[in-house]
């Protein structure tokens, strides 16, 4: 059904864009935490002027087995606090035991980000490995395939990969929230896998992002720590440690073991998002790499909805011939989050970020104020430009800016689009959609050439149930 618009779709934006996010299936029982929902992916095609949308549940073995089951079998993350946590943790270990909950085929709910690669579009989530997904051209999304790579990769994947733009490689890691460790790993542009080595850490942390540069990657071990000991005492396992330091670490590339990294340290801080990162070399050969980032300072808490809008945009710098690391803040007054830069920039020099602006007062990050553009290269004037909510070219700002915008008032929601140059409060068009699209996390645009590239795949179809 092609739904109406307001103002005219620009023909860069031919394909689809399609955004992630948790939806639970069933009511929760036993705690809840915004990350447990099943992924539900929302998609806009958008051809010649026209657009549809549809919405559907990414297929992945927990949502299959739960909506046969009619009630959540898994463990979340809302549910492991306190004394009820350990029985959670009990009663998920004796059906796994029992063969009531099989975790084979992955547990994760593939409902955090979307990535393009190897002409697949990859439903993401940090607890398992991708689910390979399709949009057709009447803007439905299907689920294809769990993505193994062929079982040469550790079943843990991360929501934020790295797809370097001159190789088409992609990098990324996966971390265990019962073992001080992650695994790195990197991908070729044709899906095989290059390299898969372990990374020991200090404790099991909880690393959502990770930045990557021309030459290197860098691992962001911030001290929010897992310990199953604190449910013992009434707490979450998962716990803010502001009592221990941040850990930059930083590997080469082509490094083939652990042994190549190097780790910094910062005071206790965290971050979900990493903007952009890349390295320069001055002009005695020394290497320096810069990292922008939403960082939280050390009241952050992951189980509260509030102190996730309180993220500032930041610089971590590391130099790498002096041993050194420091961060600073690039606007302490605007808090924001959600960052994102060009695809064929990451991991380069880039000018501007932009990113999703909160009030101070803001609920959740729902609750969204605007969104805000940041000038990286002016030492003066960090913030480019701000607009406010209600009020296909060749330039790093040439594009647009698109999103879901839900109105609380009216239970309604629109696809609106805005000018990346401009920046213009008017959008550029406004699609209404025909429901509601809740509150979520991150999405992707597909052009028309990738759009395309995705269907000579010969994938076995998992059918929705």
């Amino acid at each position: 059904m092609d739904l109406t618009v307001d103002g005219t779709l620009p023909s860069a934006l031919n394909g689809a864009y399609v955004r992630n996010g948790p939806n639970p299936q069933h009511m929760p029982v036993g705690g809840h935490h915004w990350f447990d929902g099943d992924g539900m992916l929302h998609t806009v095609r958008i051809k010649k002027g026209k657009a549809s949308y549809s919405n559907a549940y990414v297929q992945t073995s927990r949502y299959k087995q739960e909506k046969n089951a009619r009630r959540p079998l898994s463990l979340k993350l809302g549910g492991m606090v306190g004394g009820l946590g350990v029985i959670h943790y009990i009663v998920y270990k004796l059906r796994e035991r029992w063969g009531l909950f099989k975790t084979k085929d992955g547990t994760g709910p593939g409902n955090t980000a979307l990535a393009f690669h190897n002409k697949q579009l990859l439903a993401l989530v940090e607890t398992d490995l991708p689910y390979i997904v399709r949009v057709n051209d009447n803007s439905h999304t299907e689920t294809l395939e769990r993505q193994t790579y062929g079982g040469n990769l550790a079943p843990r994947f991360t929501a934020h990969p790295k797809i370097d733009p001159a190789t088409g490689t992609l990098y990324g890691f996966g971390y265990n929230l019962s073992k001080p460790e992650l695994h790195y790993f990197a991908i070729s542009s044709g899906g095989m896998v290059k390299e898969d080595f372990k990374v020991t850490l200090q404790q099991p942390t909880m690393q959502h992002d990770f930045a990557m540069t021309e030459d290197y990657v860098i691992f962001l071990d911030f001290p929010l720590v897992s310990n199953p000991e604190n449910m013992k005492r009434g707490l979450p396992m998962l716990m803010f440690d502001r009592e221990r330091s941040s850990r930059i670490g930083v590997l080469r590339k082509d490094t083939s073991s652990e042994l190549g990294i190097r780790w910094f340290k910062l005071p206790a801080m965290y971050a979900y998002h990493v903007a952009n990162a890349w390295q320069e070399r001055g002009n005695n050969g020394w290497i320096r790499i810069r990292i922008f980032l939403c960082v939280y300072d050390d009241s952050f808490s992951i189980q509260s909805t509030t102190s996730s809008t309180l993220a500032r945009m930041s610089e971590i710098t590391i130099e790498l011939e002096r041993d050194e690391c420091s961060v600073r803040s690039l606007a302490d007054e605007l808090r924001c989050e959600f960052p994102v830069v060009p695809d064929r920039l990451v991991g380069r020099r880039t000018r501007y970020t932009y990113a999703v602006a909160f009030e101070k007062e803001a609920g959740h990050l729902g609750q969204a104020a605007g969104l805000v553009k940041f000038d990286l290269g002016s030492p003066d004037k960090s913030v480019a430009a701000m607009l406010r909510f209600g009020s296909g070219r060749t330039g790093e700002d040439d594009g647009y800016l698109v999103l879901f915008m839900y109105n609380e008032r009216t239970n309604s929601s629109d696809f609106v689009v805005y000018d990346a140059r401009t920046f213009s409060n008017k959008p550029v068009a406004v699609v209404s959609l025909p429901q509601r699209v809740p509150y979520g996390f991150h999405g992707k645009h597909i052009n028309a050439a990738q759009f395309q590239s995705q269907f000579p795949f010969d994938i076995h179809f998992l059918p929705d149930i």
